[in-house]
């Protein structure tokens, strides 16, 4: 068995952990320092955390990992074969990947060299793309520029949002990462460079991208919704408060052209609430006012009396 250090954070990184705890030598876990999360400011463990904690593997929370003589130290003694990284959060400086004799290797959820970043599963929804994937990569001082030792692709399907996407995404890369490690140890498989000239980024989702824009296309905005679902949750303005959309469906259509963007123009309690955008209607379907549960969009209007031409900003 490989001997690994594993390095990640959120859930996405937590399910490959789950899946290759069995097949690894897993030496320590290294994620990121408790952080204050949701309205309530608390201080929530990572899923890494709390899955190292459950099977007592040797966890250590860092700071920071550039010039952190501690844990540098701690690393050498633990002599691993290799790091292992899924969405950890940070840049491993180069004076740690030198330390195992196969390095970094890095779960990356897109085809590389597209979606580097910390967001790719995001952008690659709020991009409407029609199909995503993991790569297994040879990690280097860049930010996801080592590299490529296997690509695997997955079809987007009009029902994936950030959630589900992201679970399939995990359990696909702990797959490859099994499939391919016997190969990358015994010599037989190389990593190839990437195409640098068609690299693309996947930056974080910034707040005022969370809004929706409904001068939009339709088809936009959807795809905007599913990348935000479940957390943060796409959201609007109506009547004065904030409305989080985390389910809809859309039509384009050429109808409704006397409504503005953002009106509500059509009413249906067998498609939902439809909302004029660009080139279309929105149809939501789930969705949460300020200070309210989550809802669907028959429960929304058993308690609100919405009208027809009232407006979503």
């Amino acid at each position: 068995m490989m001997r690994v250090i594993f390095f990640g954070t959120p859930i996405f990184a937590r399910i490959i952990l789950e899946k290759i705890y069995e097949k690894l030598n897993i030496l320590a876990v290294v994620t990121q320092p408790d952080k204050p999360q949701g309205r309530g400011k608390k201080i929530i463990p990572s899923p890494v955390k709390l899955f190292a904690k459950e099977k007592n593997i040797p966890l250590y929370q860092p700071e920071r990992l550039r010039n952190n003589f501690e844990i540098e130290e701690i690393i050498k003694n633990l002599n691993p074969d290799a790091f292992i990284v899924a969405a950890y959060g940070k840049i491993l400086p180069e004076n740690l990947l030198l330390i195992p004799s196969f390095g970094g290797i890095n779960i990356h959820a897109s085809c590389l060299p597209k979606y580097r970043g910390a967001s790719p599963i995001e952008r690659a929804l709020m991009n409407c793309e029609d199909e995503t994937g993991i790569s297994i990569m040879q990690m280097e001082k860049g930010l996801d520029t080592g590299p490529v030792y296997a690509i695997r692709k997955i079809p987007i399907l009009p029902e994936d949002n950030r959630e589900s996407l992201t679970i399939k995404l995990a359990n696909l890369g702990a797959d490859l990462l099994l499939e391919v490690l016997p190969k990358i140890k015994d010599g037989t498989l190389k990593p190839t460079p990437q195409n640098d000239s068609e690299a693309t980024y996947a930056p974080k989702i910034s707040k005022e991208e969370e809004r929706i824009d409904w001068k939009n296309y339709v088809k936009k905005i959807w795809c905007q919704i599913r990348a935000l679902s479940p957390e943060p949750g796409a959201f609007t303005f109506f009547r004065g408060k904030i409305l989080k959309v985390y389910k809809a469906n859309y039509e384009i259509t050429n109808k409704y052209l006397e409504y503005e963007n953002g009106t509500i123009s059509v009413i249906d309690r067998n498609k939902g609430i439809g909302i004029k955008a660009t080139n279309g209607i929105l149809y939501i379907l789930e969705l949460q006012p300020e200070n309210k549960k989550k809802m669907t969009y028959k429960e929304f209007l058993n308690g609100y009396r919405l009208s027809i031409g009232e407006k979503f900003d």
